[in-house]
Formats: structure tokens, C-alpha cells, sequence
């Protein structure tokens, strides 16, 4: 595995790990981290026994930082930092290529904006 993407892995890992508990991780491995709820949570009519909250992977050209909330409510893209925006691919994943401490903040500053939408919500 690429030593920079080791490198960024274990940094989200750092801070995603700040939510565990009450968030639980349903993997952790050198690959990579998630995050999930363990309320049931009703959105949309459905009911779910958890739900994703954030995840940290190594693909084969970048760490993908997975970001459920985006998902739930996508206005929340509005308050995430322009830089991180850049590196969004697709709805919730941002791709990450270099080890860039600045981009950290950003991912930190995202976790906590999430994490309140959630327990706004009621889903922690």
C-alpha cells in the first residue's frame, strides 16, 4: 500500500475515532474505518437498525472519506470548507490523494458538523 495513503488513513482514522463511543466502528482494518450508529433510526418511512455515519477507506489511486450525511440532508454541503468540496467525487465521497494537514481541518470541521445534524436528529 502506498505509504502517503497509509499516512492519510491513519489521520481520518484519528479523527473519526473521536465520535467512538457513541458511534461504533463496524471495521477497522489497515484498509480502512467505519462509523455507524446503533439506534434505530426511521428516515423516509423506513426504518433502519443503524445507520452509516462516516468511513475512511484506501482505493487504488486515493483514501476515500465517505460522508453519509450528505446523503440525509444535502444542504449540509453548503457548510463544508471550498477546499474539501474540491475533492468531493460523486455525492459523498471525497477523494484524497496527499497528506495535507490543512484539508484535516476541514475534514474535522465536517465530522463535527455531521455529528451535530445527527444528534439533532436524534440518530445518536
Amino acid at each position: 500500500m502506498n505509504t502517503e495513503f497509509s499516512e492519510i488513513l491513519k489521520n481520518v482514522r484519528a479523527l473519526l475515532k473521536v465520535y467512538e463511543p457513541p458511534l461504533v466502528a463496524k471495521k477497522d482494518t489497515e484498509k480502512g474505518y467505519e462509523l455507524w450508529t446503533t439506534k434505530e433510526v426511521s428516515i423516509g418511512g423506513r426504518t433502519y437498525p443503524d445507520l452509516f455515519f462516516a468511513a475512511a477507506t484506501v482505493q487504488k489511486n486515493f483514501v476515500g472519506f465517505y460522508y453519509f450525511p450528505l446523503y440525509c440532508n444535502p444542504e449540509l454541503k453548503a457548510k463544508l470548507h471550498r477546499d474539501l468540496i474540491k475533492n468531493l467525487k460523486g455525492k459523498t465521497c471525497f477523494h484524497l490523494k496527499k497528506d495535507e494537514k490543512d484539508l484535516y481541518k476541514h475534514i474535522e470541521s465536517a465530522l463535527k458538523i455531521a455529528f451535530t445534524f445527527y444528534k439533532k436528529q436524534k440518530w445518536v
